[in-house]
Formats: C-alpha cells, sequence, structure tokens
C-alpha cells in the first residue's frame, strides 16, 4: 500500500509536469482523465476474464474452481503485479497456493500455473510479432531493431520455461533434490514426480493450450484497445493498428523493469517510446501513460486490500 501511496504521488507530480508547458491545456487534460481513467478499467476487464478463463480451461472440469473465484484470483494477481516488486511471480505463486489452500491438488495447480506462465509469455511473443507486421505496413522507413530484440528475447524466455517442463530437465532437478534431501531430509523427490506426471497429461491437451494461447493474445490485443481508447479520450485519436504498433513496443520495453514495483518508470518511458514510434508527441502519451498508472493504482491497491481479507478468512 505504500507503494501505491508513492506511485499515486509520482503520477500527480508527473501530470502537472507534463503539462506545465501547456498551462492552457491543463484543464482540459484534468477534465478528460476521469473519463479516460473509467475507459481504462473498463477495457481492462476482458484482460482479466481472458486469462481468468485461459487458466480455468486447462484444468480438469472435476477440479476447476468457479468462474467468479478464478477471477478474484486473477484480480489479486493484478495487484500484485501493479504494486509488488517482481509481482507478476509473486502474484502467481500466491494465487496457486491460494487455489491449493481451497482444495486443488497442489501438483495441478502448480502444473497449470506453470504452463499458464509459459502461454503467456507465448502470447506476448505472437502479439509483438502482430505488432511488427503493423510497423512494416505503416511505416516505409520502419526500423525493426526494437521489436526484433523484443521477439528474440521473449522466443528465448519461452524456450527455456518449455524446455525447464520437459522430463529431461524436471529429471535433473531431481537428482539435486535427491541429493540434497540426504542433509535435508524434508526436501522429498516425490512430489516432483507428481508435478512431472500433471505437467504431461496438461501438455497432452493439445485443444485446451492452443484455446488458452489464443486467449491471451486476445488479452494482449485488449491493451491495445484500451490504448486507442485512452489517446481518443484526451484528444489525439489513433487507429487500431497504430495502437497495436505502440502497445507492443511498449511491453517489449516494460520488460526491463520487471523487478521494480509495476516496472515504475520503466513503464512510463516505454509506452511515451512506443508512441514516438508511430509519431504521436510526448505529451498525449505521457498523459495516456499516467492514465494506465492511475488504473493500474486503483485496481491493484484494492486487489491487495481483498487478497489481505482472503488470506485472513483462511
Amino acid at each position: 500500500m505504500r507503494n501505491a501511496v508513492m506511485l499515486a504521488l509520482l503520477v500527480l507530480a508527473a501530470l502537472l509536469l507534463v503539462a506545465s508547458g501547456e498551462a492552457a491545456t491543463l484543464p482540459q487534460v484534468l477534465a478528460s482523465l476521469p473519463l479516460a481513467v473509467l475507459a481504462s478499467a473498463c477495457a481492462h476487464v476482458p484482460q482479466i476474464l481472458f486469462t481468468a478463463w485461459a487458466w480455468l480451461i486447462l484444468l480438469p472440469a472435476d477440479a476447476r474452481p468457479s468462474l467468479t473465484r478464478m477471477l478474484r484470483l486473477r484480480w489479486y494477481r493484478e495487484g500484485a503485479d501493479a504494486l509488488l516488486p517482481a509481482g507478476s511471480v509473486v502474484g502467481q505463486a500466491a494465487i496457486t497456493r491460494l487455489m491449493v489452500r481451497d482444495g486443488m491438488p497442489g501438483d495441478l495447480a502448480a502444473g497449470t500455473a506453470t504452463i499458464g506462465i509459459s502461454l503467456e509469455a507465448m502470447g506476448q511473443m505472437v502479439f509483438t510479432i502482430l505488432g511488427l507486421v503493423f510497423f512494416l505496413l505503416l511505416r516505409d522507413d520502419a526500423e525493426v531493431s526494437g521489436f526484433l530484440t523484443g521477439i528474440a528475447v521473449a522466443g528465448g524466455m519461452v524456450a527455456l520455461l518449455v524446455a525447464a517442463q520437459r522430463p529431461f530437465a524436471l529429471g535433473l532437478l531431481r537428482r539435486v533434490l535427491e541429493r540434497l534431501s540426504q542433509r535435508w531430509p524434508r526436501l522429498k523427490p516425490d512430489g516432483l514426480d507428481r508435478f512431472q506426471t500433471a505437467l504431461l497429461r496438461l501438455h497432452a491437451d493439445h485443444g485446451k493450450l492452443a484455446v488458452a494461447l489464443l486467449l491471451h493474445v486476445g488479452c494482449w490485443v485488449m491493451g491495445a484497445i484500451e490504448m486507442m481508447l485512452v489517446l481518443t479520450l484526451i484528444g489525439h485519436p489513433i487507429s487500431l493498428a497504430e495502437a497495436m504498433v505502440i502497445e507492443a513496443f511498449a511491453q517489449v520495453l516494460r520488460n526491463a523493469g520487471f523487478l521494480l514495483p509495476g516496472a515504475a518508470g520503466v513503464q512510463e518511458g516505454a509506452i511515451i517510446a512506443g508512441g514516438l514510434l508511430m509519431g504521436v508527441p510526448v505529451a498525449p502519451m505521457a498523459t495516456a501513460a499516467l492514465v494506465r498508472r492511475t488504473r493500474e493504482i486503483l485496481v491493484g491497491s484494492t486487489a491487495l486490500l481483498a487478497w489481505r481479507r482472503d488470506e485472513v478468512r483462511g
């Protein structure tokens, strides 16, 4: 919550700084801000729904929680991602533990979480490729090195995540645990066998994996729609294709702030850089970045409060 307060103060300071050179436009910016934040939040709801659904369909029918429960868990992860260091990993681990507390077998919960992270990274790679395609269509003088670097990094991450789930890698990990268990008996490698069995069973259902991947791609596309709506409301309309380019490039750069709470500062710079790539001036892009940050603070802080109540209830 301290992170939320600090980020909110930074948002306010940044908004005043952006508009300081154009004092006459400050009232207009402030007037459009509530509606822009509302539009950002409305566009973000389908993103939570898509990611919750993508995880839900991976689970066997007899082990699935309700959609309402999964939406709440994904909301908690949104709060962690927005306000905690390495929030996506921390949040994913936390909601996986809550699923186990709710009665789901630990190997199944961990298996679907692991595959979910892989599909999310793969979905971002597909979205980045789509952004590159639109960039090449929209710009004759396109400089694609940033996109290619992002695609290469995302592809490498996906390859490592998939390789880590294969029997060979898990077998190596099991041997390490066997050695460690000789000194620390509580480190039992048997749990890894159950985890591997759950992973291989989930990997075998290619249809569900494909649908989950499409949902993750749709989630990234909704981020572009959010950007398009916000820029339109603050007086600088762009096309969906341009928004796809901006969002894809911004998300590539945002990954550099992985360890910071909500990629503080990095995200704002990434969005501005993405806009400059398509010729959008700094002022509207900075305002759009601050709108998104405001939405993240509002959604994230309420999610952390609800998460805490859930933990106390358990």
